[in-house]
């Protein structure tokens, strides 16, 4: 079912429909590199409407490789905060000081160096030759899953694997405009092939397509399922400080700041009478109690000493206006020496085995 005009229907409705995209305005092709990039690794897993006021404020903060390269974790995870897949914002430093070292500050024009970059995998790849080397490469996201599917009224588990879709996708053919065109294939899957009640009326491919022709518009998805996972979170207050620790232990918000949390079996969550929530991540159901002391909590620190937080932020409350790297007047109750971290008034200190990082942040609510 392929036609030579497809392209053009294509183009000629995005020319006349697209959306107005801070990282789509004219721009030297420098800017316009970088602008994809820090788009595209932000829109993985993330929609449009959410990334738009997230990348303006980003590339106001880091307007190039280099600011970004050279600016610290904290600050590039201050800046993501909200978005979510939190890797993605290391990997794209990680990204932009390899190319700085290694590709004079420019992306690679050929789809195996890009795959081997922090972050970037087989969609993503096609996305920047595309979009910012006009090579002829259409990424499949979920919108072109949606249009090659109802095109073809594809319905079976084969009909809509991975594989057979990249051979449905022949469908769109080329465009020496390939830039335009594979924006322009997903703005249709965006704007008007939704999941739901699709504008059919407004779509320049209701002549090829099947599902229009039978009137049958369902999509027909693979069964996902989720994990579920059980935790217990200890929520230690002292009048308006909280304990919160660096996670080095899960996979998920690895390296984040969170509430001291275990991971605890089925019966142990049913059981409990504590405050539970729920909440969904990724793959993921987590289901957690809620254990909340709102006393001067005690911190077992995994030696046979123990010190209240009261006493360590009494140690630490000195440094809270100073930038850089301290040094506590005394030693720890393990018997080693420990060094402070301050930045932006959240303190990091280094504790062994389990708790690598606790923060005692000052004053927050």
């Amino acid at each position: 079912m392929r036609e030579s005009n497809i392209p053009n229907k294509i183009l000629k409705w995005y020319d006349n429909n697209k959306r107005k995209l801070p990282w789509r305005k004219k721009t030297s092709t420098k800017n316009r590199e970088y602008f994809t990039l820090v788009s595209e690794f932000m829109l993985q897993q993330t929609q449009v409407k959410t990334v738009i006021p997230y990348f303006e404020k980003f590339i106001k903060e880091f307007p190039n490789l280099k600011s970004l390269a050279k600016s610290s974790d904290h600050k590039i995870l201050k800046n993501w905060e909200g978005l979510g897949y939190y890797s993605r914002a290391r990997n794209l430093k990680k990204t932009a000081i390899k190319l700085l070292k290694d590709y004079k500050g420019e992306l690679p024009e050929d789809i195996e160096t890009l795959k081997s970059l922090p972050g970037i995998g087989e969609y993503t790849s096609r996305s920047i030759l595309a979009i910012a080397h006009n090579k002829p490469y259409i990424p499949m996201d979920g919108n072109v899953e949606r249009i090659l599917k109802r095109v073809f009224l594809l319905k079976t588990d084969y009909e809509i694997s991975k594989e057979n879709l990249n051979k449905k996708k022949s469908f769109f053919g080329f465009s020496k405009r390939s830039s335009d065109y594979a924006q322009a294939i997903m703005e249709i899957g965006a704007l008007i092939c939704k999941p739901s009640l699709p504008y059919c009326f407004r779509c320049p491919l209701t002549q090829n397509c099947k599902s229009y022709k039978k009137k049958d518009f369902l999509i027909k998805s693979k069964n996902k399922f989720n994990k579920i996972k059980y935790f217990e979170a200890n929520v230690n207050k002292y009048k308006n400080n909280y304990l919160l620790i660096k996670n080095k232990k899960f996979n998920f918000l690895k390296n984040l700041i969170i509430f001291p949390m275990i991971e605890i079996d089925e019966n142990k969550f049913e059981n409990s009478t504590q405050k539970k929530i729920n909440v969904k991540m990724s793959n993921m159901d987590m289901k957690i109690i809620i254990n909340k002391n709102i006393t001067d909590p005690i911190l077992n620190i995994g030696s046979s000493e123990e010190i209240s937080i009261l006493e360590l932020a009494k140690l630490v409350k000195k440094s809270v206006n100073f930038q850089g790297e301290l040094t506590f007047d005394k030693q720890m109750p393990d018997g080693n020496p420990r060094k402070l971290l301050d930045s932006s008034k959240i303190l990091s200190y280094g504790w062994k085995p389990e708790i690598d990082v606790i923060d005692w942040i000052h004053g927050q609510k």
